[in-house]
């Protein structure tokens, strides 16, 4: 009896210390046969490159009209501004006589402008870090891209090289797809599926415009997408925006607004 106790203790704890883990082992299992798959891709990376450039489908092209609207500057200077934007609002709402007075709906309105500046800078966070590691391995890899594949091939490396022609492994544009597609699967877990499919989509039109091999996208897509988990992991072991639930590798979105309002509603009722 006391063995199977502290068996279920032992398990409890264990469960419990997987839950609050940053880098949970579903990670680990995923990043490494992920990238098992991108060393077997490479060995077709430039059959495959030529095959895409070729094709004339209509999704195909309509496909590459699409491909910039994963480039990473639009999506900081918009978060900027609704960071800007909400700051501002929060401070104005501050110094409205309900917010002194602490009424719920002025509660809430201030809360909820918190909410959003803070889910912008994760995202502003998001992107500009999966971005960094991103750019770094572009320069230290120094992979051709596929425009050089007749000449140098797919595997003519160049490290440190610095020109636009050398900084094809990993795809940055798909790194940026893949972290918009984490947020939005954290924001509204609904469309989970649907967010990532349409995202992945747009990052491998990277190779049917010759900018990226295949293992390229597939490589920057994962990058994108765990760095992103993982800092939305960090923000929920800090107590920030997220909280993390038994068995889950995605975050849940924090109910801290509603608790507050509901408290202060409370407390006015007293009185």
């Amino acid at each position: 009896m006391a063995v199977q106790t502290g068996l279920k203790r032992r398990k409890a704890e264990q469960q419990a210390t997987e839950k609050t883990k940053l880098w949970p082992l579903v990670l680990t299992v995923s990043a490494i046969v992920i990238l098992i798959i991108a060393g077997g891709l490479a060995s077709f990376d430039g059959d495959l490159s030529r095959a895409a450039v070729s094709a004339e489908w209509r999704p195909v092209l309509l496909l590459k009209t699409l491909t910039n609207l994963v480039l990473a500057a639009p999506y900081i200077v918009v978060f900027s501004i609704v960071i800007v934007t909400t700051l501002i609002v929060r401070n104005k709402l501050r110094m409205q006589e309900g917010f002194r007075l602490k009424v719920p709906e002025a509660l809430q309105k201030h809360n909820h402008m918190g909410t959003i500046t803070g889910q912008s800078l994760f995202a502003v966070s998001a992107i500009l870090g999966a971005g960094l590691i991103v750019n770094i391995l572009k320069y230290i890899v120094g992979r051709p891209r596929p425009h050089l594949l007749d000449t140098v091939g797919p595997f003519g490396f160049k490290p440190f090289d610095f020109s636009y022609h050398y900084v094809s492994f990993p795809s940055g544009h798909a790194c940026t797809a893949a972290v918009l597609a984490t947020l939005l699967a954290l924001w509204f877990p609904r469309y989970r599926i649907a967010a990532y499919a349409v995202l992945a989509l747009i990052a491998v039109s990277r190779v049917f415009v010759q900018a990226h091999y295949p293992s390229d996208v597939l490589v920057g897509f994962t990058i994108g997408a765990i760095t992103t988990l993982i800092l939305a992991r960090f923000m929920a072991q800090c107590g920030l925006l997220f909280r993390l639930e038994q068995g889950r590798v995605f975050p849940v979105l924090k109910t801290k607004i509603a608790r507050k309002i509901k408290q202060t509603a409370r407390e006015n009722s007293v009185f």
